[in-house]
């Protein structure tokens, strides 16, 4: 029996200092939410979730560290 698992592009993924991970959507055009993601591993360049947004959601995997940037104040 297969285990159907949320999996998407690692570098949607975003890490914070503390070991935290997101992801940011974009729920309607020029809209970005931040969602809070649990990673069990990552294999290649895709990233197995525990725990994330529902199926079908679009990710942002180009400029999420910019809009973390831009959200937080914190620049590279």
């Amino acid at each position: 029996q297969e285990t159907l698992r949320k999996v998407l592009p690692d570098q949607a993924v975003l890490y914070g200092v503390h070991g935290e991970t997101w992801v940011y959507s974009e729920p309607e055009p020029l809209v970005y939410v931040r969602l809070p993601i649990v990673v069990d591993y990552i294999e290649g360049d895709l990233a197995f979730l525990l725990e994330g947004p529902e199926v079908g959601t679009a990710v942002v995997t180009v400029g999420a560290a910019e809009l973390l940037g831009t959200e937080t104040g914190v620049s590279k």
